[in-house]
């Protein structure tokens, strides 16, 4: 009797037993089909399209066109409840594959909230991408500090991506990364696109991306018309980056623009016309006039404590044979008049700083006058000449470099380093507008003084 009792009891847990097996392994099955590979968002950029205290934007890639490009934000939370909150914003798409492959994605976020940490995804409603965190400008002057690159360019995925990381590892409070132009040597190339894209991982859907174009980012595909010519980016460039549409008008929409930040106007201006003798001389005097119409009305219309310029080619250029003159008779000039701060340049290879420079000349740290940085992340290099060296504070070859630039209202602390973390240079700007005085500290400037507080 008790040995039946004991067979039917085991009988039933190994029936109980096996349900729950396979009720575990239907669940699980449910639970982790994968989602298709061509839907799966991809290569996404954080920048604006307009004011950073209240828009932020956002592009991605997917292999193959989904029927509902979408992203959601929510103001994040340290539990996941936020996304019981999230809003849905729809995207506007583009396909810039010849043979209607991949699709490309911009959704906008309007109506946030200043200084305030979101969390945000994109996808199509089924297959998403992992929920990403960005934090909106404040709207009024307060401490921040950024990350400022030379030309990537040349071997992207193997030897630049370390000079990125290195930065973001540097400064991983830093609001955005200002990309001085030459981010890749062909810009039609989407396989380069992809390079850089692996080579800033998880940093371009974190920390916004503002680029300016440089000579190398305007090349288009060999014996295409005009490829020598042209005046305007690939629309590659377009696609990946979102900048606001704020500049003198074709054919420069999102190659020249502006945004202010915390106290700090920020002046992107490509300035490969007037660099590049090949445009035809008619086309390229009408858009270098237009452009500096433009830059002048965007000077002279700042209340900012702060001015910063980001051009590609250099003003006072040091590697080989270069001297842009035309461009330094046109623009130095309103630099000089409108008390620009600081001009982020890359073009070079090297690394270059100037002393103060006004009208060509350097004058006194107390006296009114601009100084102007070249800088390099990629391995590509040049050899310095000796054309404008006696303008220059400091100059280094063969290093692969980034900047951390910290603002606290009326000073300004530049720190320059090999991707290795060593110190190559340093420089303070501080007082009121049109009278800063330039410092070099003796001590390495702490960046504890800057840090803010993590999203």
């Amino acid at each position: 009797m008790i040995r039946a009792f004991v067979n039917i009891m085991h009988k039933k847990v190994l029936i109980y037993f096996t349900v729950l097996y396979f009720s575990v392994l239907s669940f699980g099955a449910g639970k982790s089909i994968p989602p298709n590979p061509e839907h799966v968002p991809t290569r996404i950029i954080l920048g604006w399209t307009g004011d950073p205290a209240h828009t932020q934007a956002v592009t991605w890639r997917t292999l193959k066109p989904v029927a509902s490009p979408q992203a959601q934000v929510a103001i994040a939370s340290p539990n996941a409840d936020f996304r019981s909150s999230a809003i849905s914003i729809e995207a506007e798409s583009a396909s810039l594959d010849p043979t209607g492959g991949a699709k490309h994605y911009r959704a906008v976020f309007k109506g946030l909230e200043p200084d305030t940490h979101y969390t945000y995804r994109v996808g199509d409603g089924e297959t998403w991408s992992e929920w990403i965190d960005f934090r909106t400008a404040g709207d009024r002057p307060q401490a921040f500090r950024f990350l400022y690159i030379g030309d990537a360019q040349n071997n992207i995925k193997s030897l630049w991506s370390r000079s990125i990381r290195a930065a973001y590892a540097a400064a991983p409070d830093a609001r955005f990364i200002i990309q001085a132009g030459d981010i890749l040597a062909e810009g039609y190339d989407d396989n380069l696109w992809d390079e850089w894209c692996y080579g800033m991982g998880f940093i371009a859907a974190t920390v916004p991306s503002l680029p300016v174009p440089g000579n190398h980012d305007l090349h288009r595909n060999p014996g295409s018309l005009n490829s020598n010519q042209v005046l305007s980016v690939s629309p590659l460039w377009n696609a990946h980056f979102s900048v606001p549409s704020n500049g003198p008008g074709v054919p420069l929409d999102h190659q020249s623009y502006y945004f202010d930040y915390q106290g700090v106007r920020f002046i992107f201006i490509d300035v490969d016309v007037f660099a590049n003798e090949d445009f035809e001389s008619d086309w390229k005097d009408c858009v270098a006039e237009m452009q500096l119409r433009w830059l002048e009305t965007t000077l002279k219309n700042n209340t900012n404590m702060w001015t910063i310029v980001v051009q590609h080619q250099p003003i006072f250029a040091v590697a080989k044979d270069r001297n842009y003159a035309g461009m330094r008779a046109a623009l130095e000039p309103l630099y000089d008049k409108y008390h620009v701060d600081l001009v982020l340049e890359g073009h070079d290879h090297c690394y270059a700083r100037s002393h103060k420079i006004s009208a060509g000349r350097e004058v006194q740290d107390s006296e009114p006058g601009v100084v102007y940085a070249i800088s390099v992340s990629g391995p590509k290099m040049y050899t310095i000449n000796q054309r404008f060296q006696s303008l220059m504070a400091k100059t280094q070859m063969n290093t692969q470099m980034y900047q951390i630039i910290s603002i606290d209202k009326n000073v300004l602390d530049f720190r320059a380093f090999a991707i290795d973390g060593t110190l190559v240079d340093q420089f303070r700007l501080s007082g009121p507008n049109g009278a800063r005085i330039l410092e070099t500290p003796e001590k390495e400037i702490s960046p504890n003084n800057f840090l803010l507080p993590q999203p």
